[in-house]
């Protein structure tokens, strides 16, 4: 019977996907007749308890069919839940403050489980929440004090009072919810060893102060949210105001009691500490933007997953909008999925104990959703965030790129596509998953645009219960004076800063919570550090051995070591500050910080104890500044220039410790922020002195302020128009002498309303090229990309595998001469670019796909449609080189060399398939092996495959011309020979080695003959 249950339990959480006029959702909703204000989960019994909060009564539903099987007629307005540990009692609540002349029916109500008896008891004051503790104890909060109620006796003893709370009395106003007026939340710990709450001082008061996601006017309350140790008795409670209100009025925790959610905030313990943790924790990530309404949203945390199932809904989605489940990161909420609701939750969420099953207090009752369903559930999402069309000056023909449409889980589900972007062409339009997508670009589109277009590819499904996110569809079409190479980068990027000690910088994605770090050597990532939520700026230690990380939506500042790029103990702010921006000099972190209240400040930072502290002062001048204040360190660490939107600067001089200047000759400023060493600043298009007087203003008619950086007295400044490619400019500061404008590949990113100031350019510290934050990521100039380039020269063109000079078409090849690029870049794009670091390169006018470019090499590979007399040009920023006249032969293999340092060194890449390692003098060929040799060069395939383009593994591209192995004077049987699924221009070739016949000894020829060309290899060989 039990399997039975089970099963049908099953059948009907895959079932729950409803359909209503957004589409598909996921859950099933229980009506229950009224509204719900809380329930407990009864796994031994297979029940749910919902209290009924406006029918006097707690339904009991199955879970086995979620079904109302028989109600509980209880006591008046039952508004809180709970059940003991040992799953004998249910304790019930009750808010009754009615005014004379009906009685109050303040009260508690406890069921016996077993027997079906029960008590009521009268309470003095309206019950706000309860929660059982391990020990069978209740820890019981009305709004008048917190107390401690054992089931058994009926006895109560108070553990504190509460002061403050005012409360409306019946009868309340219409269209009011349960959370609105009992406006408090009390959950416990699945072991029962800790209780967190939250009450509401001022549920019914408007106001315009506390912390929040915004901190601007709006409505708000005062509350206490507490916590109390079971084992020791010790109740912690902390009183502070939110705005918005703070909702949903839930309350979540992790198993371990680290960290819990309350309303839009997940407070807890220092960053990743798990251990004792009590109200008193700081604020580690928020919900940004949130309505803050106390009966619409919900959230559960499942910590063994570190995952975080929420609604929260934004504002402006008071009305009319979907009704979306996020699926986050425990630790700092950057959202994973969103999910189709079939209605708004309304209250508190348990997870059970499976952790797949999510019952949910909801309008109409109560919603169950199947969250460890998901997977089976239909669902569409995209292969790529951003797809990215690089067209260029030798290069004008349509490009095509293919992302997969996939359900995560498997299974048909339909969909369509829509770009908002003309000259975009999709193929197919509509379908079913899994799917391959062609995107087309047509380059003539926009050529009278010379910057990077952007546009999205909208995913509709109305059949998955998910919202696709869209995918960045970017259009670049570069002209030959137009400088640097560009990296495609997804996401909102709105930091950037260069390692002053490292070969490294780190950009600042604050739509995923996350710094990437690049290497300067190659510009490719080798690390993401993830940050708390809503990252809005990074700074360096004076020492240079730490990364500080500020938040908009964290009272946290996040700490990484240099040296290890491993998280370190953050800066915990005061309660309500949130650290925007941070500028390190000498032994001095200053921050400037959105407060939670009317006036926000800068605060110190004790790096030692790491705590911040705000100052009581700015020298003269009160602390109070803009919110969206930000500061910036002189590199010698002489001061720290700190630049307001509404016009203000000040300086904070290092040596005097203290401000010394606060001065507005402006109504307001935005745009790009720098210090120099020599007492020079800039913002916007202003330049300022030592004493923050403006002295120069610089002409704005190349665009808007984007960026600008120091290098000793040089300067450099990039600006950009909305739509445009944007500009860099070299500057002598002492003289304020401008260098003509160089245009950039694309533009240099703007400022927005919610950050009118940008840091987008970051000069390397070795002074080999400067970074710049641009469109589609981030763009790498030369250090000297304005001055005379000479034209490139092709010295020799040979087989990339292993140098010789046999080319054929599809074959990676290796192009060696001298002022081949500016600067150095590795592709990682699929397919491969046919423009890279500046440089295009063609051969017979066929766009040439390149992996590497340096000014003294260039790995690319030969396209598929040459063959015969080819003629190879080269184009760069320094003009076009002299033709390369080229033989492309049919097939011309070469085997690739092993390039790790050592013994290996140099030795042809011939894999024994018995152990997987290459064949060597210690690990020899032997009768009966199957081997598999590595190669280029072996011409087209069958099917055919485009240039660039990985190759297919279904069906697998097989070599158009068939080679022969030998091994001495042996033919080896050839199993496979074609292209190596996923790689672009890698062949292989697999062969067996017969039982008998094949020569022996230390070196035997192998060789590979394929249309008219040949290569060998020495090869040891024993029995």
């Amino acid at each position: 019977m039990d399997r039975i249950k089970q099963g049908l339990l099953q059948l009907a959480l895959v079932c729950a996907v409803a359909s209503v006029m957004w589409g598909a959702t996921l859950g099933k909703v229980v009506s229950i007749g009224g509204h719900a204000s809380d329930i407990a989960l009864d796994e031994r019994r297979g029940v749910l308890y919902i209290a009924n909060f406006t029918a006097n009564r707690v339904e009991v539903m199955s879970l086995s069919d979620q079904s109302i099987r028989r109600s509980i007629n209880v006591a008046a307005q039952p508004g809180a839940l709970a059940i003991s540990p040992d799953g004998r009692y249910l304790l019930i609540g009750h808010f009754g403050p009615w005014d004379p002349p009906r009685v109050s029916t303040n009260a508690l109500t406890v069921i016996d489980l077993q027997t079906e008896q029960r008590q009521t008891f009268t309470v003095g004051f309206p019950v706000l929440g309860v929660a059982f503790g391990y020990d069978g104890v209740a820890l019981v909060v009305t709004t008048n004090d917190i107390s401690l109620f054992d089931p058994v006796s009926g006895a109560m003893r108070a553990l504190d009072t509460i002061d403050g709370i005012t409360v409306k009395a019946f009868a309340d106003n219409l269209n009011t919810f349960p959370p609105q007026i009992v406006a408090s939340s009390v959950t416990a710990t699945r072991d029962g060893q800790r209780i967190f709450g939250v009450v509401d001082l001022e549920p019914n008061k408007e106001g315009t102060s506390g912390e929040g996601p915004t901190g601007e006017t709006g409505t708000s309350s005062k509350f206490i949210r507490f916590s109390y140790n079971v084992a020791n008795g010790q109740l912690v409670a902390v009183g502070t105001a939110a705005s918005p209100k703070l909702g949903p009025r839930v309350v979540s925790v992790a198993d371990d009691a680290s960290y819990y959610m309350v309303g839009w905030a997940l407070i807890g313990c220092d960053f990743r500490l798990r251990g004792d943790c009590d109200a008193s924790g700081p604020l580690l990530s928020e919900l940004p933007n949130t309505l803050g309404s106390l009966n619409v949203g919900s959230h559960v945390i499942d910590s063994v997953n570190n995952t975080i199932y929420a609604q929260a809904p934004e504002s402006g989605d008071q009305f009319n909008a979907i009704p979306t489940l996020r699926i986050m990161d425990a630790d700092n909420l950057t959202l994973r999925e969103r999910i189709r609701l079939p209605e708004n939750l309304a209250g508190r969420s348990i997870l059970n104990n499976a952790r797949d099953v999510v019952y949910a207090v909801s309008d109409s009752g109560v919603t169950v959703i199947p969250v460890g369903s998901l997977n089976r559930m239909p669902r569409v999402a995209a292969s790529h965030e951003d797809v990215v069309f690089r067209g260029n000056f030798c290069d004008r023909s349509v490009a095509t790129q293919e992302i997969q449409i996939l359900n995560p889980g498997g299974g048909q589900v339909p969909f369509s596509l829509s770009s908002t972007m003309d000259g975009v062409q999709i193929s197919p339009a509509t379908g079913m998953t899994p799917a391959t997508v062609q995107v087309r670009v047509d380059p003539n589109a926009f050529q009278n645009q010379n910057g990077t277009v952007v546009g999205e590819i909208r995913i509709s499904a109305p059949a998955a219960v998910n919202i696709p996110f869209n995918i960045r569809v970017l259009a670049n079409n570069r002209e030959p004076d137009q400088r640097g190479s560009f990296f495609n980068v997804p996401g909102k990027l709105v930091d950037l800063v260069a390692d002053p000690a490292r070969e490294r910088f780190y950009v600042l994605r604050q739509d995923r919570n996350v710094v990437y770090v690049f290497d300067s050597r190659t510009n490719a990532q080798i690390a993401a550090l993830r940050t708390a939520n809503v990252p809005t700026s990074l700074a360096i230690t004076f020492d240079k051995h730490y990364l500080l990380v500020g938040h908009n939506d964290s009272q946290l500042a996040y700490v990484f070591d240099l040296e290890t790029l491993a998280p370190d103990k953050p800066i915990r702010f005061p309660i309500g500050h949130y650290p925007r921006s941070i500028a390190a000099v000498g032994r001095t972190i200053l921050a400037a910080s959105r407060v939670a209240g009317p006036e926000h400040t800068i605060d110190r930072v004790d790096f030692g104890a790491r705590t911040a502290t705000t100052l009581p002062s700015l020298g003269i001048y009160k602390n109070s500044v803009h919110v969206q204040t930000v500061l910036e360190a002189a590199p010698n660490g002489s001061a720290i220039l700190a630049a307001m939107p509404d016009g203000n600067v000040m300086l904070y001089d290092a040596t005097a410790d203290t401000f010394t200047v606060s001065r507005k000759d402006s109504t307001s400023l935005a745009g790009a922020y720098a210090a120099s060493s020599y007492g020079t600043y800039f913002v916007g298009d202003t330049m300022f002195n030592s004493s923050l007087v403006p002295v120069r203003k610089l002409d704005a008619g190349s665009g808007s302020s984007s960026g600008f950086a120091f290098v000793d007295q040089t300067g450099f400044r990039t600006t950009a128009r909305a739509g445009g490619n944007g500009t860099v400019q070299r500057m002598d500061v002492a003289s304020g002498e401008m260098a003509m404008a160089t245009r950039i590949v694309e533009s240099p990113l703007l400022s927005a309303s919610e950050m009118p100031f940008t840091r987008t350019l970051a000069p390397l510290g070795d002074r080999s090229a400067i970074i710049a934050l641009t469109t589609s990521g981030f763009t790498v100039l030369p250090w000297t990309y304005d001055s005379a380039v000479a034209p490139p020269r092709l010295d020799r063109v040979v087989n990339l595998a292993d140098g010789s000079a046999g080319l054929a078409p599809g074959s990676l090849i290796s192009i060696y001469g001298r002022d081949l690029s500016p600067i150095n870049a590795a592709s990682r794009e699929v397919p491969l670019p046919t423009a890279l670091g500046e440089s295009c390169l063609t051969v017979n006018g066929i766009p040439v796909p390149m992996l590497f470019v340096s000014p003294s090499q260039i790995n690319a590979q030969m396209p598929y449609r040459v063959d015969g007399n080819a003629t190879m040009v080269l184009r760069t920023p320094g003009g076009v080189s002299d033709n390369v006249n080229l033989a492309i032969q049919p097939a011309a293999p070469g085997v690739f060399r092993s390039n790790e340092p050592g013994p290996l060194e140099g030795t042809p890449t011939v894999i024994r398939a018995r152990n997987g390692l290459m064949v060597t003098p210690s690990n020899p060929v032997h009768e009966e092996d199957q081997l598999v040799i590595y190669l280029t060069g072996m011409g087209r395939t069958l099917p055919a495959v485009e240039s660039g383009v990985p190759a297919p593994s279904d069906p697998l591209a097989m070599a158009a011309i068939p080679p022969e192995v030998t091994l001495g004077s042996v033919s080896l049987p050839i199993y496979y020979a074609g292209l190596s699924p996923g790689q672009v221009g890698v062949y292989q070739i697999n062969a067996l080695v017969p039982f008998k016949g094949v020569p022996k000894g230390l070196e035997i020829p192998l060789t590979i003959s394929q249309g008219g060309s040949s290569t060998t290899m020495l090869v040891r060989v024993v029995d």
